[in-house]
């Protein structure tokens, strides 16, 4: 697609009215609905007793770039629904049921026309319903079979009464955006990496989203409402000195254009990771070591989103013919089984709130009125004083949990599943340092255990890149600090060794600033992987009293025999 036409496109959906006339979209979904609800039934077969559609609207704008060169530019436009049928009762129905086939354990789902024709939406969500319906049926009866072959007598319910909730938010004006400069900035931040000549492999990423999400039942819950985002993501790969090859990314997320810093900073800020990155080719291997860790940045957020708020989502797991594989593809937030145990210090406390669009006057991307299920949100208590008092719930109850408290999420193509929205993590200010203050500690610990350093990290990987049943994903940056001279030395190839959640409970210190960290929640589900938007508001800093690293079990390689082809002379 050509330059001009992205423009022309991106354009015109900055200037879309707020107002537009009858949402053909959505009295498509009504009406077929109606019908369904009312009239659907096969033979003797049981007729459904609860029916969704949800309808998703994506406009999104995409332009790479690697070493200062322009890659690709694309406009996709999608609408895509997904479409649940349920057989049975409340108490008991086709639900949370994966079989043995994994990989199918996906909702009923497909693209529609792009198109607001009335005719072209009814056909298309009645060969959808007539699908789910027929699944349904099936799904159930096996389901009942399965229950009746492990004698299972305790049930909790399938699906929670809610109230019926109206929301239909009127479209707002998005704000513009000028895809030459979007496109100027990616090739623009993608050119940092020349300055490096250690990087092998870079790209920039940038990708503006528009949407809208539509969603009815047949319970009387309808709603409709708008969602703007701009997510870039830089991408690096070394290959140490000793050979050994990794692989890391930055991402930026923000909830619309406006709110993009200067791009000078952004440019600031993609530096920093090429030249951290860079420095890494040159660093020593890790050795074994187990003491105090300091984890700044970055990594210190993503300590808290791997360690708890992971680990309080994803709280039921469907039943499963193989319980031995079900492990390694359908996971289960570990922490839920500690409820009212405490699994933080006593002087931190956790909650969610995802009605909050701001915070400090940055822009919060985990925002949502109205979850996937049509639930409304509200504050969620996590934790109290350390203590585990909540955890995130869908409509599919959880033991004596019976109620959603709003965090239905998920990606179209999945089930919704209990996840996070805007977590702020709290502490008692007794237990907050300046940053200079908790490097001291760090260091006044690591002498305590009679050690030569301490160990700093600012950057870990991604929890999906972690290892297997892995509690935490490895350190990409991370420093030996000596005791003797507060100096820092970067080191390579470091992995936790048995990181349990004593991790947490460790907490000693945090610092007295605090971040927001906007990122994407993967799903645990590796066949089926969506991610959702959520926003960490944390400390800055922690400091953790023990914990144990060890060199990598990596294999290095060989190293290239030409140089890279952007740096040869």
């Amino acid at each position: 697609m050509t330059k001009t036409l992205i423009q022309i496109l991106m354009l015109s959906l900055a200037a879309v009215p707020a107002c537009a006339a009858e949402d053909q979209v959505l009295k498509a979904m009504r009406d077929e609905l109606r019908r369904t609800t009312e009239r659907l039934r096969m033979d003797d077969l049981d007729r459904p007793y609860f029916v969704s559609y949800y309808v998703v609207d994506s406009t999104e704008t995409e332009f790479g770039a690697a070493f200062g060169s322009p890659r690709e530019e694309a406009v996709n436009v999608t609408r895509e629904a997904a479409v649940e049928v349920r057989v049975g009762s409340r108490e008991f129905d086709n639900s949370w049921y994966a079989g043995q086939d994994f990989t199918s354990y996906l909702p009923v789902s497909s693209a529609l026309s792009e198109e607001d024709g009335y005719d072209a939406l009814r056909f298309s969500l009645w060969s959808l319903t007539d699908d789910a319906y027929k699944r349904a049926l099936e799904t159930y009866s096996q389901k009942k079979a399965y229950r009746q072959n492990k004698n299972i007598t305790e049930v909790y319910g399938d699906l929670s009464p809610e109230k019926k909730v109206k929301m239909l938010e009127d479209q707002p004006a998005f704000a513009g955006a000028d895809p030459a400069a979007l496109k100027a900035l990616t090739v623009r931040l993608s050119a940092v990496f020349r300055r490096y000549p250690k990087v092998q492999g870079s790209q920039a990423l940038l990708r503006r989203a528009l949407r809208t999400f539509r969603f009815v039942n047949s319970e009387g819950t309808t709603f409709r409402y708008y969602k703007d985002s701009v997510a870039l993501e830089l991408k690096a790969s070394i290959q140490t000195a000793a050979g050994l090859r990794m692989t890391d990314e930055k991402g930026f997320y923000w909830t619309s254009p406006a709110d993009m810093p200067p791009y000078e900073k952004i440019e600031a800020e993609a530096d920093e990771f090429a030249r951290g990155m860079n420095y890494l080719v040159d660093s020593s291997t890790a050795e074994p070591y187990l003491g105090p860790v300091l984890f700044e940045d970055q990594a210190a957020a993503e300590f808290l989103g791997q360690l708890f708020v992971n680990q309080v989502s994803y709280v039921r797991s469907p039943w499963a013919d193989r319980d031995d594989w079900t492990r390694y593809y359908i996971a289960k937030g570990e922490l839920t089984k500690k409820l009212g145990m405490r699994v933080l210090p006593a002087f931190m406390s956790v909650s969610d709130d995802p009605l909050q669009r701001t915070h400090a006057g940055v822009p919060l991307l985990g925002y949502y009125p109205v979850d996937n299920e049509g639930v409304r949100p509200a504050p969620l208590e996590l934790a109290r004083n350390g203590k585990l008092v909540n955890f995130y719930m869908t409509r599919a109850p959880v033991g004596k949990a019976a109620e959603s408290n709003g965090h239905a999420r998920g990606f179209i193509r999945e089930f919704p599943m209990p996840r996070p929205g805007n977590v702020f993590f709290t502490a008692q200010p007794a237990k907050k340092l300046p940053r200079a203050e908790l490097k001291k500690e760090l260091l006044r610990l690591a002498a305590e255990n009679g050690l030569d350093y301490a160990i700093l990290v600012r950057r870990l990987d991604p929890w999906d890149t972690r290892k297997g049943e892995d509690l935490l994903a490895a350190p990409v940056l991370a420093y030996k600090v000596s005791v003797k001279d507060g100096s820092e030395t970067p080191i390579n190839g470091a992995e936790w060794a048995g990181v349990n959640f004593r991790a947490l409970r460790d907490i000693m210190l945090v610092s007295d600033a605090e971040q927001v960290y906007n990122y994407y929640q993967p799903t645990p589900f590796f066949y089926t992987r969506g991610y959702v938007a959520a926003s960490l508001i944390a400390p800055a800093a922690l400091l953790v009293v023990e914990l144990e690293l060890k060199p990598t079990e990596a294999k290095p390689d060989r190293q290239p025999y030409l140089p890279h082809p952007h740096f040869a002379k």
